[in-house]
């Protein structure tokens, strides 16, 4: 082995491709990690944010989704529970229902939801005018009850990610204290 080293010194064209070989394998693996960071790089460059955004007015009550990430949020599950035992669905099945003459603004009964960055999707939307007695009984009835449910959001971003992001978000913002 000590004679193989001694004869690669003895002439420069070996040691010139000697030392291209080694920067060619430093070069291959900076190549590898260069894209397994970029790739990392990619995938955080496009992650979704779930915010829910509790709409809480005098005149209108409304339960929102809202992307504030920077790139698409899909769904994989939504549910809700109150008091942690009654599970459902829909946000709507929850609500007290309505007196004759009052409608829903809007409501989703949506499991699969797809929204853009900035994107929202309203589940549930209430409003009326505030010198209508009747409508300030059923927005009260509505805040008391979703002060007592939680939502439960599972999504995942457009890399369809093993483990899905999750979000617990109880409404209890609409709990009014007297």
């Amino acid at each position: 082995m000590k004679e193989i080293l001694l004869k690669i010194l003895e002439k420069p064209e070996y040691i010139l491709a000697l030392c291209a070989l080694i920067i060619s394998i430093i070069s291959l693996g900076l190549a590898f990690y260069s894209s397994y960071q970029n790739r990392l790089h990619n995938r955080l460059g496009v992650r979704p944010f779930a915010y829910i955004l509790p709409k809480d007015y005098e005149d209108n009550i409304a339960v929102i989704i809202q992307n504030k990430g920077t790139g698409p949020l899909i769904t994989k599950t939504i549910s809700f529970c109150k008091n942690g035992v009654d599970n459902k669905k829909y946000l709507i099945d929850f609500m007290p229902s309505l007196n004759d003459g009052y409608f829903w603004s809007t409501f989703s009964k949506a499991q699969k939801i797809i929204l853009r960055p900035s994107e929202e999707k309203v589940l549930i939307e209430f409003s009326g005018k505030l010198t209508d007695n009747d409508f300030k009984k059923q927005r009260d009835l509505i805040r008391k009850a979703l002060s007592e449910i939680e939502m439960n959001i599972e999504y995942t971003s457009i890399y369809n990610e093993k483990k899905p992001f999750k979000l617990n978000y109880k409404l209890d913002w609409y709990k009014r204290e007297k």
